[in-house]
């Protein structure tokens, strides 16, 4: 119990927000009121069925950490759609991922398009590469995906493609979260003439920009936060796709149980699910990193990370 309070105290010392509905503490107790409870009740897939879209010849790790991470805070079952020459490396990886090697295929979009039905989220991007006959599948992906309602998570490469082709999102009424660095933050705001063209991507899009402090942009103004806890100065390969798979399962909790949402003020519910899913994982990762610095220090690899997970969840947010 020490050690909890010590980690929240921590978490809202290091923590800012426009609005004080939007506190850590609030956020924390909200979240807790949307993690699936670990009692017997759930069927196998309830607590989030995840769809990561990535993996190449050259970027097989990306899309294992993505979905790893979802896994580990606590998804039930996980798919990768990946290229043909990553399939095999990612099985080795884990069995616990159910591995489809269809993105280079012939007719990779009638066969990827029916698993996409049983998926809670998507994550696009870990490992995609920039192969153009990929991202024209990735692109028409989105499109898919966008008519059947599904939350979007858009992250590495698939951030390019989106700012390459912000279109793509304009249509959007499920939630959209993209989770750029600073340099990917950076090329989507030339692209869209500063900061205040964000909101031209959609109004249910939220960008979570990673760095030495973790930075919400929400087409709600009163959702915004910025994020500071936790984290090193180690900046290994790896971390913004175990961000990214664990938004992912949080997103699926905070939607199924939106009715719980509320912060005293009128808003968006999805909205207010993205924002809070964001907070979740980038307050876990931030977490987890500084954990496994304490161990391993310079020679601290995502892999190390991984490991701290359940700690950082049960410090955070209990069971």
């Amino acid at each position: 119990m020490l050690l909890k309070y010590f980690a929240t105290a921590q978490i809202i010392r290091s923590f800012s927000s426009l609005r004080p509905e939007m506190d850590a503490a609030n956020m924390i107790k909200l979240i807790k009121t949307c993690i699936p409870p670990l009692d017997g009740s759930h069927h196998k897939g309830q607590a989030g069925r995840i769809g990561v879209v990535g993996g190449s010849l050259e970027y097989t790790g990306a899309p294992y950490f993505a979905g790893i991470s979802a896994l580990k805070v606590g998804a039930d079952l996980v798919h990768i759609f990946c290229s043909t020459p990553a399939a095999n490396v990612i099985k080795s990886y884990s069995p616990e991922l159910i591995v489809h090697p269809l993105l280079d295929t012939k007719n990779s979009i009638n066969e990827i398009s029916p698993w996409l039905e049983r998926l809670h989220v998507i994550v696009i991007g870990p490992g995609l590469g920039r192969d153009a006959k990929i991202l024209n599948v990735a692109s028409e992906l989105i499109k898919i995906i966008e008519t059947k309602k599904i939350p979007l998570i858009i992250d590495a490469d698939g951030l390019y493609l989106i700012t390459e082709n912000p279109e793509l999102l304009k249509k959007f009424s499920s939630p959209v979260i993209l989770t750029p660095n600073k340099i990917e933050f950076e090329r989507l705001s030339n692209k869209l003439n500063g900061e205040s063209g964000f909101s031209a991507l959609g109004k249910n899009i939220t960008i979570l920009r990673k760095g030495a402090t973790d930075e919400l942009f929400s087409y709600c103004s009163e959702l915004k936060w910025k994020n500071c806890t936790g984290g090193s100065g180690r900046r290994c390969g790896g971390q913004g796709d175990l961000l990214s798979g664990s938004i992912a399962t949080f997103l699926h909790w905070n939607q199924a149980n939106s009715d719980k949402l509320d912060i005293g003020i009128h808003t968006d519910k999805s909205l207010l699910a993205s924002s809070l899913s964001c907070f979740a994982a980038s307050t876990l990762i931030r977490s987890c990193n500084s954990k496994a610095f304490q161990e391993k220090g310079r020679s601290m690899l995502a892999t190390d990370m991984i490991e701290h997970i359940h700690g950082a969840f049960k410090d955070l947010y209990g069971e």
